[in-house]
């Protein structure tokens, strides 16, 4: 009983996390407008106060999951227990020194951290940056080596016609940052023939430079996107029933033919009269097929949309999910293929799609 309560506690603020996140959010900015503070202080102040004594919950309950797990030392050192603590300790510290609100609040902007999508994209750069240090740090070196060229450059074409702009190396370096960046403020200009070709050539070099690091991490970020999926359709793969007579190599190949669909409760993922394109198979959840007057309900290891692969293309009931549910999508052509190179699991497709014809559209349970 000791341990339920804090279990239940840490399940109810994951489920409160993006409301409380956007509202929180929406507290530091406001907080920061005089006229808005002056008409809703100290209401404002206490909601703050209120957010964070939720992450501060959120993050002993981290703290406490972690020592009953048995496994402190690794979450002290995890991004999770980062972003947990960056959602807390700054604005305690902040305030520990006196400063005064509503600067005190601005750390709450960490909060954003605390969302799902956030974790798993902060997780994934992290992972990239690892895995591509090599080609990160060479690009960076290579912006560096031209940076200081074009400082050094600037500064001796520049420097006799325009002495407060490019006197001196460090007030050129600040012109090379914003034109290798592109950025250009326009507080410094060249206007020197020279001078000018100069900046083409920088602004050139500086598009090249930051398109070989756009290159790098989308072509990593994708690279990670892509295994991330193959593992969790792999592991639904084998995890699944239906699938439970094929050895590793063949799961392999089916994960790759599979796309996983995180499907929320009450989205319709078939209509009756549409086009078919692809069949599904239920992972995990539960689903609803509406055929005629009659409701059947679907569970793992069911599949359904494999009638109209097999016969005219049109599907012949209503498939509604009534629960969170994971489903694997088996395209069409992917669908053809897997026939051929399945024979078992396709007999079983081919059975079960005659069983639900025979039974005519009062009892056929998909589409």
């Amino acid at each position: 009983m000791s341990r339920r309560f804090p279990q239940r506690l840490a399940a109810l603020t994951r489920a409160w996390m993006t409301p409380v996140v956007a509202l929180g959010v929406a507290g530091v900015f406001l907080v920061s407008v005089p006229s808005v503070r002056a008409a809703l202080d100290p209401a404002l102040d206490g909601l703050l106060a209120a957010c964070l004594v939720f992450f501060a919950v959120d993050w002993l309950l981290g703290l406490w999951q972690a020592r009953v797990a048995k496994r402190l030392a690794a979450w002290l050192t995890s991004l999770e227990h980062a972003v947990d603590a960056l959602a807390v300790w700054p604005i305690l510290i902040a305030a520990t020194a006196g400063i005064d609100s509503p600067t005190v609040w601005f750390p709450g902007i960490l909060w954003l951290l605390e969302l799902g999508p956030a974790r798993t994209s902060i997780a994934m750069l992290g992972r990239v940056a690892a895995t591509e240090a090599r080609p990160l740090i060479s690009v960076a070196v290579l912006f560096f080596v031209v940076l200081q060229f074009a400082a050094v450059a600037i500064h001796v074409v520049e420097r006799d016609v325009q002495p407060g702009s490019f006197g001196s190396l460090p007030a050129s370096l600040y012109w090379a940052i914003t034109t290798l960046t592109t950025t250009g403020y326009g507080d410094l200009v060249p206007i020197t023939p020279v001078g000018r070709m100069l900046a083409g050539f920088v602004m050139i070099a500086g598009i090249a430079v930051f398109g070989l690091w756009i290159g790098v991490l989308a072509t990593a970020f994708a690279q990670e996107s892509r295994r991330i999926d193959f593992v969790r359709t792999w592991e639904i793969v084998a995890d699944s029933p239906f699938f439970k007579s094929l050895n590793p190599s063949e799961i392999i190949e089916i994960a790759n033919m599979l796309r996983r669909w995180d499907v929320p409760a009450g989205t319709t993922v078939i209509r009756e009269g549409q086009e078919g394109d692809c069949m599904y198979f239920i992972a995990s959840g539960q689903a609803d097929v509406e055929v005629a007057d009659r409701t059947i309900q679907l569970t793992p290891p069911a599949f359904f949309g494999e009638l109209a692969l097999l016969g005219s293309g049109v599907r012949t009931a209503t498939v509604t999910t009534t629960s969170p549910a994971i489903l694997l999508v088996l395209d069409r052509t992917d669908f053809r293929l897997f026939l051929a190179r399945h024979p078992v699991l396709a007999e079983t497709i081919r059975g079960e799609a005659v069983r639900r014809a025979e039974q005519n559209l009062e009892t056929s349970p998909a589409g």
